[in-house]
């Protein structure tokens, strides 16, 4: 399996003027009720939760946790994701999308998993972060590697490790013309609960340790 993406996208982002999070404040549910912001004070802590997520790798492909020092590799990605890409998975304007980075990668906000490359490039990235007593996962997976399993088998470790760390939901954000990651989260194996609020849908995913299968090696299919 060769590294073959090359970047389709170059020049400059504009950050947003106050960084946030990339779709909870935008996202009205259960009767208009607006998600809450993580805690963005200073010293502000994730829960004291322990999971037992480990790498693993497959192929050429390696899944590890990431966090704030895989900032550039995360921009050098973002860089190689065409507009759609990005303004589907941020729910916002493409050009803002570099301004959230750096919450979405702190330990203090959430968990990221990423997939990596033997060549060290990151092509997808997944991230489950804290909001009170649920959890909301998101995804990232770079144009040339999608639908090939990245996205589901992100998605069924960051179901694993939220289970893990006793969370009994976690959300899923999308728009509602999203196919691909509706069909993502179906594959998913738990139960599935749906909001529709415009153009937005939300998923519930409803944990039990039992219900969830064993995520597989990242790679090709």
């Amino acid at each position: 399996m060769a590294d073959h993406t090359e970047p389709t996208e170059e020049g400059p982002r504009r950050a947003p003027a106050t960084p946030g999070p990339y779709t909870i404040a935008a996202v009205a549910r259960a009767g208009g009720r607006a998600h809450p912001a993580p805690d963005c004070r200073p010293g502000a802590r994730p829960p004291r939760r322990r999971d037992a997520t480990r790498p693993r790798a497959a192929g050429l492909l390696t899944v590890r946790e990431a966090g704030p020092g895989d900032h550039d590799a995360a921009l050098a990605m973002h860089r190689r994701c065409s507009r759609r890409t990005l303004g589907m998975r941020y729910q916002g304007p493409p050009d803002e999308a570099d301004g959230y980075l750096r919450h979405l990668l702190s330990p203090h906000f959430g968990r990221t998993l990423a997939v990596q490359t033997a060549g060290g490039r990151l092509v997808a990235l997944g991230h489950l972060l804290w909001d009170d007593d649920e959890a909301e996962v998101a995804l990232l997976v770079e144009d040339a590697w999608q639908r090939r399993g990245l996205g589901t088998d992100l998605l069924r470790r960051l179901l694993a490790m939220a289970a893990g760390l006793g969370y009994a939901s976690v959300y899923v954000v999308t728009r509602a013309l999203d196919a691909a990651m509706a069909a993502t989260v179906r594959k998913a194996g738990v139960p599935l609960e749906y909001q529709v609020d415009g153009a937005t849908l939300v998923v519930t995913a409803h944990l039990d340790k039992r219900l969830i299968p064993a995520a597989g090696p990242a790679g090709l299919r």
